[in-house]
């Protein structure tokens, strides 16, 4: 991949980091003849021009509209010639986790024994990555220590570049539930994440949110990666503390996303009424049937399940994340198809940041939602527009005057070919805020 800012600093040629060394803000960018694919639901449009003013969509229109040609020209704005290439949004993953190191299979040993401060230099490291893959907005589903919360902000002053972020600071689970750090009895934990009871729930709720933390995650059922007594597909919180973590983040303006894999945790979790369910790979009917009724969004995660039955079958997990693993993995397509078959919408995420994941490689999951049963486009739109409306961004996933001048400009056609999202080397330019930030151009032109 070509460094950003390569290239000569003429005045016909100017690079984005020329023009910062120059002095010369770049308030505009011109993207002429391409193909848009806006992220509304509406038909891709060939020979089309973009105009981003700022952080913001200007204009969108046809290169033969007289508007075109009376676009800014000249110092302060960047023209790029698509050249046919497909503009998309910015593409938005709902489940990731960044601080966390997927080349170590041992995540309580990583979970427990990882200084915050490290890991929060590893979370911006993977944020960049991710940007770079042309994903402009995360959700991340949680991290020890709220590293993943000053990630966010390191971001939004400036300090380090990447997308568009949302956090779920720490995760919430039950004494004895997934990453209960007390599981891990060789290592001493000071004050572990493990909440019972209402009281305790409420508290950890509020906590969350004086930390920082934009949305509550709550860990439902079991998980792989850390193991415990309770079974994989039972849910491990009572009624009345799934019901007072939603309404406590309904009143301080957050949404909850529930963990769960097994049916009992995943209807559970839809009555309660979060917002959205990670994995869901052990569904029933009656299951599938909450989350519809209840308006209830399946992420499912497919990269993270593929990558983590592979490292069971390589024999990298312990023997009780092995056979988590080996349970779940067979019945997971088969539940996301019924989940559809009745309605639940669908939102993209990876769960990137799990054992055997590589950052950057989000786009894979679009290949593996169409193996499950999903059209192209609707992938896309789970990444793009849906994304944006459950994170409560109305400015993100489609490309119109007013939104946030968030694109990337794709080699090839993702509705045919879907599988061009993962290809980094066709991830021709990411666009965030209107400003390039990756670009395998040769070189960036001002016209």
């Amino acid at each position: 991949m070509g460094q950003l800012g390569e290239g000569g600093s003429s005045a016909a040629t100017i690079t984005v980091a020329g023009l910062a060394a120059k002095g010369t803000v770049m308030q505009d960018l011109v993207i002429r003849n391409a193909t848009l694919w806006d992220g509304t639901g509406s038909p891709a449009r060939p020979g089309h021009t973009i105009h981003l003013h700022g952080d913001t969509v200007a204009w969108i229109g046809p290169e033969s509209s007289p508007h075109a040609s009376s676009l800014p020209r000249g110092a302060g704005t960047m023209t790029i010639d698509a050249a046919g290439r497909w503009l998309l949004p910015g593409l938005i993953d709902l489940h990731v986790h960044l601080t966390f190191d997927p080349r170590d299979p041992d995540f309580l040993r990583v979970a427990t024994l990882t200084p915050v401060a490290e890991a929060a230099f590893r979370g911006a490291h993977h944020a960049r990555l991710m940007l770079e893959a042309g994903f402009t907005g995360v959700r991340d589903m949680g991290a020890f220590g709220d590293a993943n919360v000053a990630v966010r902000r390191a971001i939004e002053a400036g300090w380090t570049t990447g997308p568009r972020l949302a956090t779920a600071g720490v995760f919430v689970t039950v004494r004895g539930g997934h990453a209960d750090l007390a599981l891990k009895q060789d290592v001493a934990v000071a004050q572990g994440i493990a909440v019972t009871g209402i009281d305790a729930v409420r508290d950890a709720v509020r906590s969350r949110a004086h930390r920082g933390a934009d949305w509550i995650k709550v860990l439902a059922t079991a998980g792989v990666m850390t193991g415990g007594g309770a079974p994989v597909g039972a849910c491990l919180w009572e009624d009345d503390e799934l019901a007072a973590a939603v309404s406590t983040a309904t009143r301080l303006g957050r949404k909850v996303a529930a963990h769960a894999h097994g049916a009992d945790g995943i209807r559970a979790a839809a009555e309660a009424g979060v917002a959205t369910i990670e994995h869901v790979t052990m569904a029933d009917t009656a299951s599938v049937e909450a989350m519809a009724r209840n308006r209830t969004v399946l992420v499912p995660t497919f990269s993270a399940a593929q990558s983590v039955v592979r490292e069971a079958r390589a024999g990298r997990l312990s023997p009780s994340s092995t056979a988590f693993a080996l349970e779940m993995g067979p019945r997971h397509v088969a539940s996301f198809r019924m989940a559809r078959e009745a309605g639940v919408r669908v939102g993209f995420g990876t769960d990137i940041g799990v054992p055997g994941t590589v950052f950057g490689s989000n786009g894979g999951e679009f290949a593996l939602m169409v193996d499950a049963g999903m059209t192209p486009e609707e992938a896309l739109l789970s990444a793009t527009r849906d994304a944006a409306e459950i994170l409560g961004w109305p400015r993100a996933g489609t490309l119109a005057p007013g939104q946030w001048a968030d694109a990337i400009l794709v080699d090839g056609d993702p509705l045919a070919d879907v599988s061009c999202l993962a290809d980094l080397s066709r991830i021709h330019v990411v666009i965030l805020g209107g400003r390039p930030v990756a670009d395998r151009r040769p070189e960036s032109t001002s016209a």
